[in-house]
């Protein structure tokens, strides 16, 4: 634990950098305490200019794809390429019968639609070389690690980005040509340009990751729901949702301190036209009410019930390898929100009659001493990706992740 909080100091020292002069007793751990903050701060850490031209030319866009990574031999892209994008999962997900499956099955990747939300999702180097170094990127590495604790560097970062066809923009008038004054823009693999509509960022700078959400000012259902949250970076901290049902919500006019931020930073000028939506650091409020974070856009259709720590943290799979549920989601569709609860992971064993009896909710280190949970799922410590992507190796020509888009 030592040597993970040595990292998680060395990482958030390097994102904030130059700042404020320090007070009398200075945050030692804003990622808790100021996580609107932070989550701005790794917003323009990802999007920085790259230095490449016409083609991913933010940070995040010259990480690692789920393509380039969940393969049978992974790599870290070095060309600069035109994006390749796939149609947002979370959707697709619902709109499906949402059970645990094997790989390979039900869920399949097309080309990007017309008027449709298309994504991607990356991650830094560490986390890359992470996922690579203990083979979690394929069936084989996740069955031999199974029951083991699996825990990600604190610099780790990921970042999940959708993106609209310029001529298909929710929210916007003006001319597709000039989506790139107030868009950030980039080509895809398909030839056509695409604007990024909103984007999920998340850090290991806390054992249970940080959380951040955010949607372009014109996203015409932005606060819808949960309302916008964002304490560091808006003059009006929280808009609730417009009852009227009208859609748009305007600009979310920035403080100084963010403006700050945003004229040291070396990013594209159209990054300032992006909102923070929300951020979360937690399960529940003091009060035991579950923290909810959805972005209307990534989350379409369940923002209702979207917690992102939550639904992460019921990533897993179990000892075959295969993802043990659909998503976030119960058998009838439904989000999962508040605390993890243990039967995501734990059974006790059976009775002398044969049933199976639940664990205690939370569960407790030593329950059952007599007969000891057993585990049937591994936590994949939060990242989705892998239990989700993983290649089936099993044959000697493994079939395509089913997060690879080409």
């Amino acid at each position: 634990m030592r040597r993970w909080f040595t990292a998680a100091c060395a990482a958030l020292a390097m994102l904030l950098g130059a700042g404020p002069a320090p007070s009398a007793t200075p945050d030692t751990n804003p990622a808790l305490n100021a996580p609107d903050m932070v989550a701005w701060r790794l917003f323009l850490t990802v999007n920085a200019q790259a230095g490449t031209v016409n083609a991913n030319n933010a940070l995040f866009e010259t990480w690692a794809s789920d393509g380039d990574l969940f393969r049978p031999a992974p790599v870290w892209p070095t060309d600069v390429t035109a994006k390749v994008l796939r149609p947002a999962i979370l959707p697709t997900l619902l709109g499906q019968t949402l059970r645990a499956r094997p790989h390979g099955a039900t869920m399949q990747v097309v080309a990007p639609t017309q008027g449709v939300a298309s994504e991607e999702t990356r991650r830094n180097r560490p986390a890359f070389d992470y996922i690579v170094a203990n083979k979690l990127y394929k069936v084989s590495g996740l069955r031999a690690a199974f029951g083991k604790t699996i825990t990600f560097p604190a610099d780790s970062l990921e970042v999940k980005a959708n993106w609209y066809a310029v001529d298909h923009i929710p929210g916007y008038t003006g001319d597709p040509a000039k989506a790139g004054q107030v868009y950030h823009v980039n080509r895809a693999s398909d030839g056509k340009l695409y604007a990024l509509v909103s984007m999920h960022v998340i850090s290991k700078l806390v054992p249970n990751w940080t959380w951040a959400t955010f949607e372009h000012r014109n996203n015409p259902q932005r606060c819808d729901i949960l309302g916008c949250h964002d304490a560091f970076g808006a003059v009006v901290a929280n808009t609730p949702p417009n009852p009227g049902g009208k859609p748009g919500y305007g600009d979310c006019v920035k403080t100084p301190a963010l403006i700050a931020l945003f004229k040291q930073a070396k990013i594209d000028p159209a990054f300032a036209n992006y909102c923070l939506k929300g951020s979360q650091t937690d399960f529940t409020d003091t009060s035991g009410l579950a923290i909810r974070v959805g972005n209307s856009i990534t989350e379409a259709g369940f923002v209702q019930q979207a917690s992102c720590m939550t639904c992460h943290g019921k990533a897993a799979f179990n000892a075959s390898g295969q993802a043990t549920t659909g998503g976030g989601f119960d058998g009838n569709g439904n989000a999962s929100i508040g605390a993890l609860d243990p039967n995501w992971f734990w059974a006790t064993a059976a009775d002398a009659a044969g049933n199976q009896n639940p664990p205690l909710s939370p569960m407790f280190q030593g329950q059952g001493l007599l007969a000891p949970p057993q585990q049937w799922a591994t936590s994949v410590d939060f990242v989705w990706s892998i239990a989700f992507c993983a290649i089936d190796d099993s044959t000697p020509t493994p079939p395509r992740s089913l997060c690879a888009a080409k």
